[in-house]
């Protein structure tokens, strides 16, 4: 991608937004805590509102992914708020993580796309 990262304040910061929803993506998965939704929306919506209006090859190729990210966090708001116990069923709790695993390859994706790792 020739997108340059010097002085791109609002790609720098989607960058440190990735890096965050990763990490938050992973904690979700290992400790099940449901409470790290709350943080990771607002980490989805920041970074949704810098990738959809940035007309740049380094949010317009990274699209499929951002809708990846946005569909599997709306899938895992929707579950957890269907789910009428404490504790998740197992149905629950099995399309939750896949919705998790989908959003943790999407940020993967970007990384990669974007030469970080």
């Amino acid at each position: 991608m020739a997108t340059d990262l010097v002085g791109n304040e609002k790609l720098q910061r989607f960058i440190a937004l990735l890096a965050q929803l990763n990490h938050l993506t992973v904690d979700a998965l290992k400790t099940g805590d449901i409470k790290l939704l709350q943080t990771m929306n607002g980490v989805v919506e920041e970074m949704y509102a810098i990738q959809s209006v940035g007309e740049e090859d380094a949010y317009t190729a990274i699209e499929e992914d951002m809708q990846t990210i946005r569909q599997n966090f709306n899938a895992v708001v929707t579950m957890v708020k269907s789910d009428e116990n404490e504790r998740f069923d197992k149905v629950t709790g099995d399309a939750v993580k896949r919705f998790l695993k989908n959003i943790f390859q999407a940020t993967v994706n970007i990384v990669h796309a974007y030469g970080l790792a």
